[in-house]
């Protein structure tokens, strides 16, 4: 009888081994799978998603729903049920003749093909006086994420919270 229960309890501790090795490696995968997000310091990278903004806030100021739809991520359309009556209600209403001008830019590379770019800017709006000279620009904090497929030439757009910009300003 004593046989039976330590063999039992030999089979409890190995069992228990196990699954505690199991559930730590699992654990560790999932922070191997975790991708570094760097600062985009190649100038042709940054002006690349500028670009894709800038193009962005056109279709904002000038209210076109269409284009906004067709650049705006697939994920998140589904996830947040967007369609060409609500996708204007996503972004401030901007004036006409708006641009985006980025200034602080993060990547990370989802795969060999696509990466995902965290980007704070502003958008401003250029105001001229009767002799032709700039006032300063009414500015608007926009933050965005941008996942651009080199391979394919596309690129889609999400709102974003501007977590990693507001994270990284209060530490530094």
């Amino acid at each position: 009888m004593k046989d039976k229960s330590k063999l039992i309890a030999i089979i409890l501790v190995i069992v228990t081994i196990f699954v505690v090795v199991l559930s730590y490696l699992f654990k560790n995968d999932d922070k191997v799978d975790e991708k570094p997000i760097n600062i985009v310091i190649n100038y042709s990278d940054f002006y690349t998603v500028d670009s894709c903004l800038y193009r962005l806030v056109t279709y904002i100021s000038s209210k076109d729903s269409k284009n906004l739809l067709l650049v705006l991520s697939e994920n998140y359309k589904k996830e947040n049920n967007i369609n060409e009556n609500n996708i204007l209600d996503l972004f401030e209403q901007l004036e006409s003749d708006s641009t985006f001008v980025s200034r602080k830019m993060y990547y990370q590379e989802l795969d060999n093909n696509i990466t995902k770019y965290y980007v704070y800017g502003y958008v401003e709006k250029n105001q001229l006086t009767e002799n032709d000279s700039l006032v300063n620009p009414e500015k608007k904090d926009m933050y965005f994420v941008v996942y651009l497929d080199k391979k394919n030439s596309v690129f889609e757009v999400e709102p974003y919270s501007g977590d990693i910009f507001k994270v990284g300003d209060q530490n530094g």
